[in-house]
């Protein structure tokens, strides 16, 4: 299957989507088939025990059924409507329909409730860093203790290893500056780094950015033994 055009972006030919009309124009012109979840997605979250997901740019909604189908309940969010369009064919088709929500919106814009979620999957969520680390102060707020975060990105390597990913390096950021963003959040990172991925039809390997955090539990609010077992003056 031929790359769309804009995986081929250069001089005088069409970038990568960077607005909700131009993704419409391309999920709706463009019949590319179901792409399975992420290889690094499945490796991180397989085998968790389910509960409420929130998958901020969920695209065609892989990610979101592929949840659905392990028992989690998923609001998926994007604001591409033919996106999300697929989405919903994709979970009828998987039996999971029940299980996931379809939200149209803007995730730089979304507040989630805090203390509300399990796991929160930013899964090629390609923003400007500024965007980005407000979306993971956000999304660290939503989680309830022991609440996951998982972000996976193209990484800025990327330029030159493939033509699938933004051409503008200001949307791609490597495991150290996320896992940074992630810490100023809040959370315990549990690993950061760079992870090779096989690309069909393709001789050359993807480089994914992947940064997994963790809400930590809240601090005790008991007193310490040193004080509680100081003694009275007599």
């Amino acid at each position: 299957m031929p790359l769309p055009a804009w995986k081929h972006a250069g001089r005088g030919r069409p970038g990568y989507p960077a607005d909700a009309p131009a993704w419409n124009r391309w999920y709706a012109e463009t019949d590319y088939g179901w792409a399975p979840a992420s290889s690094s997605v499945r490796s991180e979250l397989n085998g968790l025990a389910p509960g409420r997901a929130l998958d901020l740019g969920a695209g065609d909604g892989r990610h979101a059924v592929w949840l659905a189908g392990r028992g989690w309940r998923v609001q998926a969010m994007d604001f591409s409507s033919e996106a999300l369009a697929i989405g919903r064919e994709r979970a009828f088709a998987e039996g999971v329909t029940g299980l996931i929500t379809w939200s149209v919106a803007d995730v730089t814009a979304h507040t989630p409730d805090p203390g509300s979620l399990d796991l929160v999957l930013a899964a090629f969520l390609h923003l400007p860093g500024p965007e980005l680390e407000g979306t993971i102060a956000r999304s660290a707020r939503s989680l309830v203790p022991g609440g996951l975060f998982l972000y996976i990105g193209h990484a800025p390597a990327d330029l030159r290893e493939s033509a699938s990913v933004p051409r503008t390096a200001a949307v791609l950021h490597d495991s150290a500056r996320v896992a940074a963003w992630a810490r100023r959040a809040g959370l315990y990172v549990e690993s950061a780094g760079t992870r090779s991925r096989p690309v069909p039809g393709s001789r050359r390997p993807a480089l994914d950015c992947v940064v997994l955090a963790r809400c930590p539990p809240p601090p005790d609010p008991s007193p310490s033994t040193e004080h509680s077992h100081r003694e009275v003056p007599s």
